[in-house]
């Protein structure tokens, strides 16, 4: 039985290296890779009814971006062999990742951390933290550049 392995990317160029850290820790026999990407609401496009993309040119632009990254991740695991899937859910990262770690019934959780000062992170908590505090399941977290 194949058990998943969420990865949670945000389409940076550190997102390659949470990807290797999970294929340095799963097997295509026993693993599936399940890579999420959450986007922010505030730059998510509306799902519902239609819509003029020029409308919402910066939720354009993250939509793109993010559909981008997760394609490029897929390819990539794909290519060393992974059965893998992916996700792209608007929502804020921390509930995101930890809603889907829960409907996925994942074994592991891969993500990353930024070092951020202490006024740096009351600015902009740590979704990292939050995910280690609530999660259902081990995470593995991966220092990323800031």
């Amino acid at each position: 039985m194949h058990r998943p392995i969420l990865i949670a990317i945000d389409g940076a160029p550190h997102s390659r290296t949470l990807l290797d850290a999970a294929v340095g820790i799963a097997r295509p026999d026993r693993h599936v890779l399940h890579v999420l990407m959450a986007v922010d609401v505030a730059y998510a496009l509306p799902r519902e009814g239609a819509f003029e993309r020029r409308e919402y040119p910066a939720a354009s632009e993250e939509d793109r971006h993010a559909r981008h990254a997760l394609v490029v991740a897929l390819a990539h695991l794909h290519a060393l062999g992974f059965t893998a899937d992916g996700a792209l859910v608007a929502g804020d990262p921390a509930p995101v990742i930890l809603a889907e770690a829960r409907r996925i019934d994942c074994e592991l959780i891969v993500m990353g951390h930024r070092h951020l000062s202490r006024f740096g992170r009351l600015l902009d908590p740590s979704i990292s933290a939050e995910v280690l505090d609530h999660s259902p399941c081990p995470v593995l977290v991966a220092r990323c550049p800031a």
